[in-house]
């Protein structure tokens, strides 16, 4: 091998452990920082068919114990003629699903930037008792991001949300 193609070698293989360490540190999130309440700034839709969940239509709380809970619902879900939840018509309730989850139970963070959800309950019950990964793609004071690679209803998302002071 040619000594100028043995430098550009040496400096390709250099360069790409340089950035897989930046990457490794990157992240490197901590359960103290993900702690508190946020609030729902924006998500991507997934799924063309239904409304997007936009700005304030979430909330999430991490506990300091691993223990979680998050809830989204878009602000104008019908209300129910019937004023009961039990006596729901068809079209009521297929809304009221399309337009809002919640699950909880309990989290951990993953040294390759993940997010693990063992989750308890969910009012999508095909996640109930299973865990679910989310990617974080920052985690600031004040901001996380994260992609739920398999959103409950099809397609990728990403999610933006807000620290709640």
């Amino acid at each position: 091998m040619s000594k100028p193609l043995l430098d550009v070698c040496v400096a390709a293989v250099f360069g790409a452990s340089l950035l897989a360490a930046g990457a490794a540190t990157a992240a490197e999130f901590s359960a103290k920082q993900l702690e508190g309440g946020w609030q729902l700034v924006s998500t991507t839709n997934p799924n063309p068919t239904i409304r997007a969940f936009g700005p304030g239509d979430g909330y999430a709380v991490f506990q300091p114990d691993g223990r979680f809970a998050l809830q989204l619902a878009l602000a104008d879900l019908p209300k129910f003629a019937s004023n009961n939840r039990d006596k729901g018509t068809a079209e009521e309730n297929k809304a009221i699903v399309q337009g809002s989850i919640a699950y909880f139970g309990t989290y951990a963070l993953g040294a390759d930037g993940t997010m693990t959800l063992h989750i308890e309950r969910c009012t999508f019950p095909n996640w109930t008792g299973t865990d679910i990964k989310r990617h974080i793609t920052s985690l600031t004071a004040d901001e996380l991001k994260y992609t739920n690679p398999a959103a409950s209803v099809g397609g990728t998302t990403d999610l933006v949300w807000k620290r709640v002071k």
